[in-house]
């Protein structure tokens, strides 16, 4: 029996010396080509933008992801307006195609794309659209198009902006919780879906005024398409009366009804193709590996803050720990004579904020600093845009809420009516045990959060005092937590001017003196085999599969985790999920 077991023990170890041999090779094989492969692009090509993918600031490639079983790659915003930028001048690419359907992506991601779709189209090679869908978003950016066709069964929506917004306090009553909120600024509503079971005056006050914005912008799309007057399309909006594509075709904001057969003959007609040939799509994904990089000794670092602002240490959203690092790993790199700090961030954590704030103010002492923002640079996120010489928004990008909130949970009721658990404290001061969700708060306790949060509410006006040269009592009016559309930001000077990241970085070449200068992207990116490995765990390609899986409905699982990642912190963070269709 010794004998047998030895020999079982020899073969299992045999086996599996095998297998992890076998894995290192191939991931050693994949990782390699991943480094080298570059995609050939052939002539008569057609750059294909599809809407309905999911668009990350920075994307990520995970060739290991049918492994691990995640996606293998999230799109880049970058690579999209690097392709369109590059498709100008090279023969090779004769168009481009865009996908139309239901977009998850942001309003100020898509006008990026929407603008240097116009820019492309001015070098005369054709811009075609075409979905079985299109809603407001998709519809948005083929209104730079120059033609858009819709499946005759199909379906458009016209039908006006609206924001949705979940409030959790019945659910937390059913649950026997109790929730405390407390917050600077008469317009911070980030306690609101936890405290109330609608929008508070004020608030629904100002998401109406950043709507009438956001629509302005949208009108102003759809009149550049159809040639009629806003006020026009508005009531077509406001009637109802685009139900079907025949409508949108009647009151041309789409060109013709087509199945998809038709429309690839009428691309095959442009290239010079006949009927029965390929057409040879490409996709910005690809496109971009063979786009050759600008070579200098004089760099712009693209400084990437995308996500959720948190403590700590993380190679997702965004943590101050993990940020500070590759901030000073910028400033001791003396080619790097420029930043580009490109935020797209709801904001998070008041002490990260700040942390990372600091960070970057060092950083400026020695290099310029430019701000571009992306969907979101609000609360925490125009915290770290006040390091910036100079700040560039988008028009529909959502930004300002300068101001300070907490929410405190009690869950004493819940764990005793429903649960049966009751607890106690035996401690050495009224504070001890602060903060503490299985007991009512004290009145002291109360005091000594609302005064924090004074404080930091103070401190954070005075960052943006200080970056926007404005007085106090002009940044108090601004900030009470105020949310703003780019477009009104920079008539209130939070912002400098209107622009996308092209712009933000004219701007820094100018502040370096810089005529000819490379790019750099930082975060960096993370070996094939660590992605990987962190893949196995991977927040952000697992947040943007629960988001296809979920569409819509993907706001309430963000609530939800919003609601466990935030409990009895500061925040410097939006009111919620600002999700604008």
């Amino acid at each position: 029996m010794k004998q047998f077991f030895k020999i079982l023990f020899a073969c299992l170890s045999a086996l599996v010396l095998f297998t992890l041999l076998i894995i290192i090779s191939f991931l050693g094989a994949v990782a390699g080509s991943a480094k080298s492969d570059k995609a050939e692009v052939k002539n008569n090509s057609v750059l294909m933008i599809d809407l309905n993918e999911i668009m990350s600031e920075q994307g990520s490639e995970n060739p290991l992801g049918a492994i691990s079983g995640n996606s293998t790659s999230v799109l880049a915003l970058k690579d999209v307006l690097r392709s369109l930028e590059a498709a100008k001048k090279d023969n090779k690419i004769q168009g481009v195609f865009i996908k139309l359907g239901a977009s998850m992506n942001g309003w100020a991601s898509l006008k990026e794309v929407r603008e240097a779709i116009k820019s492309f189209k001015t070098t005369k090679k054709f811009v075609y659209a075409f979905g079985d869908i299109a809603d407001q978003k998709t519809y948005y950016v083929a209104t730079a198009a120059n033609k858009i066709f819709l499946n005759p069964k199909g379906m458009m929506e016209f039908v006006g902006l609206s924001i949705n917004g979940m409030f959790f306090k019945g659910a937390l009553d059913k649950l026997d919780i109790q929730t405390e909120a407390f917050h600077c600024g008469k317009f911070k509503g980030a306690y609101e879906p936890y405290a109330l079971e609608k929008f508070s005056e004020p608030n629904r006050y100002q998401l109406g005024e950043m709507l009438k914005d956001f629509y302005a912008d949208f009108l102003l799309g759809a009149a550049e398409k159809s040639g009629k007057d806003t006020s026009t399309l508005s009531a077509l909006a406001y009637n109802g009366a685009i139900r079907f594509p025949s409508d949108a075709v009647k009151n041309q904001l789409i060109d013709g009804v087509l199945f998809s057969d038709s429309v690839e003959n009428l691309i095959k007609s442009k290239l010079g193709l006949k009927e029965g040939d390929k057409i040879s799509w490409v996709t910005p994904e690809d496109y971009a590996t063979s786009i050759p990089e600008k070579k200098s000794d004089k760099k712009i670092a693209i400084l990437y803050a995308d996500g959720t602002i948190y403590d700590g240490e993380g190679n997702e959203d965004i943590y101050s720990k993990t940020l500070t690092k590759t901030i000073r790993k910028i400033a001791k790199d003396d080619d790097i004579k420029a930043v580009v700090l490109r935020i797209n961030s709801p904001g998070g954590s008041a002490l990260a904020s700040e942390n990372i704030y600091h960070e970057l103010m060092n950083l400026k002492r020695k290099k310029p600093i430019v701000v571009s923002m992306g969907n979101y640079a609000a609360s925490g996120g125009y915290y770290m845009a006040c390091a910036g010489d100079s700040v560039f928004a988008e028009t529909n990008t959502i930004t300002g809420s300068i101001g300070v909130v907490a929410v405190m949970f009690n869950i004493t009721n819940m764990m005793k009516n429903k649960l049966g658990v009751t607890t106690d404290q035996v401690k050495t001061g009224p504070f001890a045990d602060f903060p503490n969700m299985t007991r009512p708060m004290t009145d002291g306790e109360r005091n000594w959060i609302q005064n924090y949060l004074d404080s930091t509410y103070v401190l954070f006006k005075s960052r943006v005092a200080k970056a926007r040269r404005l007085p106090m009592d002009t940044v108090e009016n601004l900030a009470q937590g105020h949310v703003y559309s780019g477009t009104l930001a920079k008539k209130l000077k939070l912002v400098d001017d209107i622009g996308d990241i092209q712009r933000a970085l004219r701007s820094a070449a100018k502040l370096a003196k810089m005529d000819e200068y490379a790019l750099v992207d930082y975060p960096e990116k993370i070996d094939p085999f660590e992605e990987f490995i962190s893949s196995l765990s991977g927040k952000k390609r697992e947040e943007v599969a629960v988001r296809r899986l979920l569409g819509d409905e993907y706001i309430i699982y963000q609530q939800i985790q919003k609601i466990r990642s935030q409990q009895n912190q500061i925040q410097t963070i939006l009111p919620f999920v600002i999700e604008i269709r």
